[in-house]
């Protein structure tokens, strides 16, 4: 694909978290074997989605070597910006879901609460501030270029459903699978596409 000025957002592939229902925000978990080959069928399929003209991602390992793989693909570098980080739980961090719903936060105020912030973490909203200001920052560095975003999977929800409906208590609604993608245009604030995984289905 030729066209120019896209923006893709990419969650990163496998962690022994995910298959562990453990909250890893800013704990820097490596990808599991799984998770190294999405990223690297992703990688390998991209070309198909668009040529990327620039690579942005988390410096958290997962995100990283997501991203890494994709660039590998295209003899590009990957920048690393943590304004695009998980957000972070502090004190509940390596909790599992379940334990934060039923001990921690009987509530809901993680989900509900935009400016709630559990001890020593982050609220939705400061994510939604350097998440929106990475994007906004790195897309006017990058005019008429196409970009890709490696993140994570609360921070992509984040972001989204604030350009989408400024309410950022709607982050559930944009999940994104392991390695799966999602085009936006944030002048429009639209998407195009959607937790794509064409990847996967590439590669059986």
């Amino acid at each position: 694909m030729t066209t120019k000025g896209r923006l893709i957002l990419v969650r990163h592939g496998q962690t022994s978290a995910n298959v562990e229902g453990l909250w890893h925000g800013s704990t820097d978990t490596p990808l599991t074997e799984r998770g190294r080959d999405q990223a690297g069928k992703l990688g390998a399929y991209f070309r198909n989605i668009m040529v990327p003209d620039v690579i942005y991602a988390s410096p958290l390992q997962r995100a990283h070597h997501t991203a890494q793989a994709i660039a590998d693909a295209h003899r590009l570098v990957v920048n690393l910006d943590p304004r695009l980080q998980e957000l972070c739980l502090g004190d509940w961090e390596g909790v599992r879901f379940e334990d934060i719903d039923t001990t921690h936060d009987r509530e809901g105020r993680l989900y509900s609460d935009p400016d709630f912030t559990p001890p020593g973490g982050e609220s939705q909203h400061h994510v939604r501030n350097r998440m929106v200001a990475a994007i906004e920052d790195i897309l006017a560095r990058h005019r008429d270029q196409n970009v890709v975003l490696v993140s994570h999977g609360v921070a992509l929800g984040i972001a989204l459903s604030h350009y989408l409906h400024q309410d950022t208590t709607r982050w559930l609604d944009y999940s994104h699978r392991n390695t799966a993608y999602s085009e936006f245009c944030p002048l429009e604030k639209k998407l195009l596409s959607f937790n794509s995984t064409d990847h996967y289905r590439e590669a059986h």
